[in-house]
């Protein structure tokens, strides 16, 4: 560690710390602290407020507080305008979207199905409604008359997201090894004031997942891989399940972990 003892000035000047304001110094208004020989750094203090802000380049780690032992505690990244905290430095907005289906039954094996929210018991289960049957969901969607059966299958993005992680449990109810496919989507949602409101289209993948060997004495779990992670307000997230080998129920818990932008 240095020290000034015995050492002058005009040696080592450009190693202290001072305000960019020389005649009042700290007052109301924000002054940059900077070197002895005038290189701005990324603070500026006044008398009631601290702020930090890079002189040259955004970073992942513009501000960060550590433990003694050297475990982060919080994290700014003015790179990505996402503020971190925790050992595991997770975005401290992060929210959980959950799906969920019990002893859904797909309309025919490769199906994709919605995968109901789950939002309150007296919304009771979800309607079982088709998207597709290609390799992925279809992309857009005019449900017609059962245009309501969408409603408790679907999440309206209130603020710009991101997502950072789609795991999920599956499980079926007979012996025999399924294959079973998951997909997260979002959609453009017709709003109008129209007779196509709820109408969906420009259906984008978000992530996917294949967990195999599904059958009623295992529990599958799956990390799947994240496609597209941006999603912008007023568009709609929706969850399906896909049984490639038969039409067995489906028992299956999605979490979505998402920040706000």
């Amino acid at each position: 560690m240095g020290s000034l003892v015995g050492k002058s000035p005009a040696s080592t000047y450009k190693s202290l710390l001072k305000t960019a304001d020389e005649t009042n110094g700290i007052s109301t208004t924000g002054t940059n602290i900077e070197d002895g020989e005038g290189t701005k750094s990324c603070i500026t203090i006044s008398d009631d407020i601290l702020s930090v802000m890079p002189q040259n380049d955004n970073t992942t780690t513009t501000f960060n507080v550590r433990s003694t032992g050297g475990s982060y505690i919080c994290s700014a990244d003015t790179t990505n305008s996402i503020f971190k905290v925790g050992t595991t430095l997770t975005p401290a907005n992060s929210q959980l979207l959950e799906f969920h289906a019990k002893t859904l039954v797909p309309s025919a094996s490769g199906t994709h199905m919605f995968v109901g929210r789950g939002m309150s018991p007296y919304f009771g289960t979800a309607v079982e409604t088709s998207c597709g049957t290609g390799t992925d969901p279809d992309t857009s969607l005019d449900a017609g008359a059962a245009t309501d059966d969408l409603l408790q299958n679907l999440f309206i993005v209130p603020i710009n997201l991101t997502i950072d992680a789609v795991k999920f449990m599956v499980s079926t109810i007979t012996d025999t090894d399924c294959t079973i496919n998951v997909h997260l989507y979002k959609f453009t949602m017709a709003n109008t004031g129209g007779t196509n409101d709820g109408n969906l289209s420009n259906g984008t993948l978000l992530a996917n997942g294949q967990a195999t060997a599904v059958d009623r004495n295992v529990i599958k779990t799956v990390d799947c891989s994240i496609d597209s992670s941006s999603v912008s307000a007023g568009e709609v997230i929706a969850c399906f399940v896909e049984n490639e080998t038969n039409t067995d129920s489906i028992m299956l818990q999605t979490q979505v972990l998402y920040h706000f932008n």
